[in-house]
C-alpha cells in the first residue's frame, strides 16, 4: 500500500499529508510519520526551554555559559523532577498512527520499522528511542535542532538527556536509562551506538548505524564489511534454490530450524560441503541464506566487527546464517567465535573438526554433511 493510500486510511493525525507522502512506500510513510511525532515534542521543549532562557536568541549559545543562565540553572528545577512518568505511545496521535499500522499490516504491507521491533525484541519505549536517535540521518532540520536542545551548536545528535526527555522519561529513572544499556535489546542488537564514553552518562551520543537507517528506508544493501566476507562458493541470493541431490537429508536442519534451535553443526567429511546441505534445507524453510566464509578475513581485520555486522544482516533482513570454517575462527578469532555462539540465533556453523565443546557455552546440534552421490541439474 502506497502512503497516499496510507493516509486515506486514516493516519493523517500524524501531520504528515497525503501531498507529502506521493511515492513513498507504505514502511518509509510508517518511519516519516514517527520523524512527525519527534518533531511535535521537540517543538514542545524548545518552546519549554525558551520560555525560562534568560537570553533565547543568544549567537553563541553553546559556546559559553553567562552569568544569567547560570543562575537560572541554579535557580531552576531540577531536570529529572520537571518530567513525568514514561507511558511509551500515551497520546493520541501516536495511537492514530499505530491503529493505522495496524491496518496495514493487516492488508499485507511491510513495515520494516515494526518489523525490526519484533525481530530484535524492542518494546514501544526502545523504538521511540531509536527513533529519536536516528532523525538527524534521515531529515537534517533535526540537527539544528539537537543543537540547540543539548545547549552546543557542535553536538547534533541526541543525547542520553535529550532522547529520554523527547520520549517523557525521567531523568534519575533507572529503568529508563537501562534501555540504554550495553545488554539493552538496542544496543546489544547492534540497533543503536552510545558514543563517547568518557563523557557524563546523560551527555553521551546516540548513533545509529548507517546500515540500521538504510534498512528501514527499504535500502538491501549489506555492509561493505560483510560484502566483503561472503562465501565465494555461495550467495545471499539464490533463486529457485539448489539443482542438485544432496547424499545427506536435510530433514534434521530443516527440524532444527522449525524447533527454533539457535545453534546446528554441520561437520563436512571429505569433498562435501555445508553449502549443499544449508542451501537444501533452506530452500524447503522458503528461508534466505547469508553465506560467509571467515577464512576471508584478513590478519588486520577486526573480527569481532564483522560477526556483529553478519549478526545483524540476518536479524534485520530475516536470514539464516552460515558460517565457517570453524577452524579458522577457533584458531584466529576465539572471541569473535564465542559472540556468534553467544547469539540466539539461528546460526549453522561449518566445519571439517569434530565438535570442541570450548567453542560455546550451549551444545549444538550436530549434523554430517556427506558427499554428493548424485546429480540432477535441470
Amino acid at each position: 500500500m502506497s502512503a497516499p493510500a496510507a493516509e486515506r486510511a486514516g493516519a493523517g493525525a500524524s501531520g504528515r499529508s497525503a501531498r507529502d507522502g506521493d511515492g513513498l512506500s507504505a514502511g518509509a510513510w510508517h518511519l516519516l510519520a514517527h520523524l512527525d511525532v519527534v518533531a511535535g515534542r521537540v517543538r514542545a521543549v524548545v518552546d519549554e526551554l525558551r520560555a525560562v532562557d534568560p537570553d533565547p536568541d543568544d549567537r553563541f549559545r553553546g559556546l559559553y555559559v553567562s552569568d544569567e543562565q547560570a543562575d537560572a540553572l541554579l535557580g531552576g528545577p531540577v531536570p529529572s523532577a520537571a518530567t513525568g512518568a514514561w507511558i511509551p505511545g500515551d497520546d493520541p496521535v501516536t495511537a492514530q498512527l499505530e491503529a493505522t499500522a495496524d491496518r496495514l499490516e493487516g492488508a499485507g504491507a511491510d513495515l520494516p520499522l515494526r518489523r525490526l521491533g519484533r525481530d530484535f525484541g524492542l518494546s514501544p519505549a526502545d523504538v521511540e528511542l531509536l527513533v529519536v536517535a536516528l532523525a538527524p540521518d534521515v531529515d537534517p532540520r533535526f540537527e539544528r535542532l539537537y543543537g540547540y536542545l543539548n545547549d552546543d551548536v557542535t553536538r547534533r545528535r541526541a543525547s542520553v538527556a535529550l532522547a529520554l526527555r523527547l520520549c517523557g522519561a525521567r531523568l534519575d529513572d533507572g529503568s529508563a536509562r537501562a534501555r540504554l544499556g550495553d545488554a539493552a535489546p538496542l544496543v546489544a542488537g547492534g540497533l543503536l551506538e552510545v558514543e563517547e564514553p568518557d563523557q557524563p552518562h546523560l551527555r553521551r551520543s546516540l548513533r545509529v548505524p548507517d546500515r540500521v537507517v538504510a534498512h528501514l528506508l527499504g535500502d538491501p544493501t549489506p555492509e561493505a564489511v560483510v560484502t566483503r566476507i561472503l562465501d565465494p562458493g555461495s550467495s545471499a541470493h539464490r533463486p529457485g534454490g539448489p539443482t542438485w541431490a544432496a547424499a545427506t537429508s536435510v530433514e534434521p536442519l530443516v527440524r532444527a530450524v522449525r524447533a527454533g534451535r539457535p545453534l546446528v553443526y554441520v561437520h563436512e567429511e571429505a569433498g562435501a560441503s555445508a553449502l549443499d546441505l544449508v542451501w537444501a534445507a533452506a530452500a524447503e524453510l522458503d528461508l534466505p541464506v547469508l553465506a560467509v566464509d571467515m577464512a576471508r578475513l584478513g590478519p588486520d581485520d577486526v573480527a569481532a566487527t564483522a560477526v556483529r555486522a553478519a549478526l545483524r544482516e540476518c536479524r534485520l533482513t530475516g536470514r539464516l546464517l552460515l558460517c565457517g570454517p570453524v577452524e579458522e575462527l577457533a584458531a584466529r578469532h576465539p572471541a569473535a567465535l564465542r559472540m556468534l555462539t553467544d547469539d540466539r540465533g539461528p546460526l549453522v556453523l561449518r566445519g571439517r573438526s569434530t565438535w570442541d565443546p570450548s567453542w560455546s557455552a550451549l551444545p549444538p546440534v550436530v549434523l554430517e554433511a556427506r558427499r554428493r552421490v548424485t546429480s540432477s541439474l535441470r
